[in-house]
């Protein structure tokens, strides 16, 4: 979440056990003090839990534990789960993503098979899921990047909507920047010759960093101060998170960018910035957050166009342009609801 991305704006049923079960088989065995992320064990691929905002540790911290599971199994083993967390606001039920979840839906064990039978039990599966969850005035969820329809929530009549991300395959560093724009490597340039690149190993420091910048802006900071300082505590023991900062001439902090992984993507997660700092800062910084990604041989993610004016900035790292798709269903009074809170927060026309 940037700052840009800022300014844009509890009935619960039990957590099931077989998701919180898994947490050992995702955990990432952190490298000795002081190593690198290349230097990290591979995550391994569970098709249960697709990315780190389906970790029952990352949803236990941005829920408080309030947080359920839809589940379907066969012949005693799981091969479906939704997470889902409810709130309810002026009598209206919502079942949507939690704070600083950036997408979620189905996980589903799809088996083998030609293409046409691994498509109609993800269909079947998926449809199951949506029908196990709790009554809900409001349901929107953003999906992850295996999710390439949403044909089984149009037949639970759900709306589709998409948001656009830049994907970025791993390689080498030298293909990296040749595949950049030159107006993208002139901004690094430049910044690396006034800006020192250095962690930020204190999740207060960097929330101070965050929050101030926002203020100084006059913008309202919506994300709670006690959550992201333990998610990114969290993110940073697991080694599932790495924040870039810099200094200028002066050595003060003027920029950081976290970034945090799973098995399959490195997302670009959130950014600040001063008001005075170097133009190319966060483009260096996104640039180092490539370079790990591509050294743990993953995909780095720039998490979302979420205004016209990134999709400029986005597209300059030469990323490859993906969906992902948004799915909603709501009643009559929920759509109002719903309507109303998208007025409120003023991007009609990208998701954020």
């Amino acid at each position: 979440m940037t700052d840009t991305q800022q300014q844009g704006t509890k009935e619960l049923r039990p957590v099931s056990g077989t998701l919180r079960e898994r947490k050992q088989a995702v955990a990432l065995i952190a490298p000795p003090d002081g190593a690198g992320p290349s230097q990290a064990e591979k995550l391994p691929c569970d098709p249960l839990v697709p990315t780190i905002f389906h970790e029952p540790w990352w949803l236990d911290i941005v829920t408080g534990g309030q947080y359920g599971v839809a589940e379907m199994r066969e012949h005693g083993k799981v091969v479906g789960q939704l997470p889902y967390f409810l709130r309810k606001r002026l009598g209206i039920t919502y079942s949507m993503l939690p704070p600083m979840t950036h997408f979620l839906g189905p996980a589903i064990v799809e088996g083998d098979g030609p293409p046409a039978t691994r498509f109609l039990r993800r269909l079947n599966v998926t449809r199951e899921l949506i029908r196990q969850l709790p009554p809900a005035s409001v349901y929107r969820y953003k999906c992850h990047r295996d999710i390439t329809d949403t044909l089984a929530f149009q037949q639970e009549r759900f709306m589709t909507a998409v948001q656009y991300t830049h994907e970025i395959a791993p390689d080498t560093v030298d293909n990296l920047w040749k595949n950049l724009r030159s107006e993208k490597r002139k901004k690094i340039r430049q910044a690396e010759r006034v800006l020192t690149v250095e962690d930020i190993v204190d999740p207060g420091e960097f929330w101070r960093l965050y929050d101030t910048n926002l203020r100084k802006r006059n913008i309202t900071n919506i994300c709670d101060e006690r959550m992201c300082s333990t998610l990114v505590a969290a993110c940073l023991e697991r080694n599932r998170g790495r924040i870039h900062a810099v200094r200028d001439q002066n050595k003060t902090i003027v920029a950081a960018v976290f970034c945090i992984w799973d098995a399959t993507a490195s997302y670009y997660f959130m950014s600040t910035r001063t008001d005075g700092a170097h133009h190319g800062a966060i483009s260096l910084l996104a640039w180092e957050g490539m370079k790990d990604a591509a050294a743990l041989g993953l995909i780095f993610d720039l998490d979302g166009v979420y205004n016209a004016k990134s999709v400029l900035f986005f597209t300059e790292f030469g990323g490859v342009v993906q969906p992902r798709y948004i799915v909603t269903r709501a009643t009559g009074a929920g759509g109002l609801a719903l309507a109303a809170r998208d007025m409120f927060r003023g991007n009609r026309f990208f998701f954020s």
